[in-house]
């Protein structure tokens, strides 16, 4: 797992997305990958892409990889709660930028 959360800091906005889709397919519905993901910080990696990533894609990769990994997720949940993740989110949805 750890390996596929290093290709969503690649220099290619492809690469981005394409690991965190690949993530997104490994996490949603799976407690155990959930846990996986978030002890190896990939959360971390998935809102930083969600709320700064120059690509629109990517953005919208991570954003749907943070819904698999916090779906009924209590650290999950606690952890976008905690990294302030609704403001980020009301953010995002205010902006002019695609």
């Amino acid at each position: 797992m750890v390996p596929h959360l290093g290709y969503l800091k690649n220099s290619h906005a492809g690469i981005r997305a394409k690991a965190a889709e690949v993530i997104t397919t490994i996490v949603q519905n799976n407690p155990r990958s959930q846990q996986l993901v978030m002890e190896a910080n990939g959360f971390e990696a998935f809102l930083s892409n969600f709320a700064s990533d120059p690509d629109i894609t990517v953005r919208t990769k991570a954003l749907g990889a943070i819904s698999c990994l916090i779906r009924h997720n209590k650290p999950g949940i606690a952890a976008f709660r905690l990294a302030n993740g609704y403001a980020a989110l009301r953010d995002a949805l205010g902006s002019e930028n695609p």
